[in-house]
């Protein structure tokens, strides 16, 4: 039975909160087809799917007697760790530069000539909004439920190397929107997340990685190719 509802957990911290979201979009009035043509539509989406999906996360872990001190998350040792995330940051670049050269020789019809994420990010506000993004819903949510899943793996679901093999690619078929390349980017950037957790025992080096690839990332759209 401790298997089984630790899967349970797994599948709704997984879609619960994004599922949460549409109904409130649509309690609210915003069609969810509309989610993905204005940026604030978009925006408010991730906002409130990202704080279900945490609340869950608390939830849970509350229920297990568990905290995010659990999952990583410290007071000690906080400035070392977010430096380790900053040092990472070169990596995982690498790494989406790797990916496009392999599609690029192997798969040059798979390459996307547009990122619909992107392509919303048209005026300063919607660059801030994508901004507070990175680092609430890239940074801080998706590395705690990264977490979160990783340790149920861990502990009842068949190990990490299991876990983290199958969490990469539940998030990078998330990116499907952005074109199949970008999914698979996405997919070893959340293989690279997961191993930096696994590593350092500690959510704070990947929070800072997240976010500051995703922050990087959208500053050399908005400066060098909109």
């Amino acid at each position: 039975m401790t298997r089984v509802w630790a899967l349970i957990e797994v599948a709704i911290v997984a879609v619960a909160g994004s599922l949460l979201a549409r109904t409130v979009l649509q309690i609210l009035a915003f069609p969810p087809d509309q989610i993905w043509e204005h940026t604030p539509t978009l925006f408010l989406f991730m906002v409130v799917e990202a704080t279900i999906t945490l609340m869950l996360v608390l939830f849970f872990l509350r229920m297990s007697g568990e905290s995010l001190w659990s999952l990583g998350w410290r007071g000690q040792g906080i400035a070392k760790e977010a430096v380790v995330g900053v040092v990472s940051v070169p990596v995982l670049f690498g790494s989406t530069f790797l990916v496009g050269t392999l599609f690029h020789v192997f798969l040059p019809e798979q390459i996307s000539k547009t990122n619909p994420l992107l392509d919303l990010v048209q005026t300063k506000t919607d660059l801030a909004l994508f901004l507070i993004s990175s680092l609430y819903v890239g940074g801080i949510k998706e590395e705690i439920q990264r977490a979160f899943v990783l340790r149920r793996f861990n502990r009842f679901l068949g190990g990490l190397p299991t876990g983290l093999i199958l969490w990469s690619i539940f998030f990078g078929a998330g990116h499907a929107v952005q074109g199949i390349d970008n999914a698979v980017g996405a997919g070893v950037l959340g293989l690279l997340f997961g191993l930096l957790y696994l590593m350092r025992g500690s959510v704070v080096g990947p929070i800072w990685a997240h976010a500051l690839y995703d922050m990087i990332t959208l500053g050399v759209f908005w400066f060098l190719m909109r």
